[in-house]
């Protein structure tokens, strides 16, 4: 297989963190919704890596800020009731101006970390301020996702302009993937789990497995510190998406991946015993390497009663993202055909 599989990010490594007392910390506050896997730093932060992390609150005011830690610049997405702009923050802990000259009234602010995993730790510091006063957080979606998968997922690319541009911060974004989209049209609540170049039985580059594989990762809060559990009582999804074999097949065969694959899912199974589950084939994954996924997945979901989604392949007539990742328009045509089959499936 060529470049066109997967572009493995460059892994930085991410600082331990000490561990403290949900009980002490920003989880518990009934002015801030999170939306994915935060971890308790302190009694007055919280920690995040994966793509499509949120949070976010409501105000009555003309103002707000935040206060936020991040190792490398970090690209998010600001949504200031309702309309969107980019956020970039730069690295130390800095102050930054979410809105300001609104009129009188009340106001919700969303922030969406669109970097991966690998670009390191954000952490939000303290509550939001406001000239006014916070209010109740906003109600969460009944609906929730899961999704557990590579770059693909993670959005890789899928703002380049084609498939000779590689990996950046300013094309990427889980948002405008697949499953981000999905979220957004069913009105659900989503945690992202996924990185660049990861397989479950071999990661892209890989003779034979070597580091982390997104069996093991999809386990903690922070996606590189392996001291942060994730303990999946505290979310519990409505059905299970596994997009994950795109890099155990960058040779075009995969060996090992039946089994690994096997093993990740009974996993899933006991973290989540009567959701359904979902594999998608791999939109990047072609000729033979693309049959053998599709017979591998099928024998475990004959076994296990899991569905097998085909959601379609990259079509060279709708171009690519970098390094020839699926761009904005496969990933609303796989959008497309994800929201009706959940909507069948679940009733929504």
């Amino acid at each position: 297989m060529k470049k066109q599989l997967m572009a493995i990010a460059v892994l930085s490594t991410l600082p331990v963190l000490s561990s403290y007392t949900l009980a002490n910390s920003l989880s518990n506050s009934d002015q801030l919704r999170l939306q994915g896997r935060f971890w308790p730093v302190a009694s007055s932060a919280l920690a995040f890596t994966w793509p499509g992390s949120a949070f976010e609150y409501r105000f009555s005011g003309t103002q707000s800020s935040v206060n936020l830690q991040v190792s490398e610049r970090m690209r998010f997405w600001l949504e200031l009731d309702g309309e969107g702009r980019e956020l970039w923050v730069e690295p130390g802990q800095k102050h930054y101006q979410l809105a300001k000259g609104l009129p009188l009234g009340e106001h919700q602010i969303r922030v969406t970390r669109l970097a991966e995993s690998f670009t390191g730790v954000a952490q939000l510091q303290g509550l939001p301020d406001t000239d006014g006063q916070l209010l109740a957080a906003p109600a969460a979606p009944e609906r929730k996702l899961l999704v557990i998968g590579d770059s693909i997922t993670a959005g890789y690319g899928v703002e380049g302009e084609s498939k000779d541009c590689s990996y950046s911060q300013q094309t990427s974004n889980p948002l405008k993937a697949y499953a981000g989209l999905s979220a957004s049209e069913l009105n659900a609540d989503i945690h992202t789990i996924a990185w660049s170049g990861i397989g479950v039985w071999r990661s892209y580059g890989e003779e034979e497995p070597k580091s982390p594989t997104i069996a093991e990762r999809r386990k903690l809060i922070l996606g590189d510190d392996f001291d942060t559990p994730w303990n999946s009582a505290n979310y519990q999804p409505n059905a299970v998406l596994i997009n994950i074999g795109t890099n155990d097949f960058w040779q075009g065969s995969a060996p090992g991946y039946p089994q690994a694959m096997g093993e990740m899912l009974s996993d899933v199974r006991s973290d989540y015993p009567d959701t359904p589950v979902y594999f998608i084939l791999s939109p990047m994954l072609g000729g033979e390497a693309r049959v053998k996924q599709a017979d591998d997945l099928t024998g475990l979901a004959e076994d296990e009663d899991v569905d097998v989604l085909d959601l379609g392949r990259i079509q060279p007539e709708d171009g690519y993202g970098c390094d020839w990742h699926p761009n904005e328009i496969t990933n609303t045509r796989m959008a497309d055909k994800l929201v009706d089959r959940l909507r069948t499936d679940l009733g929504w």
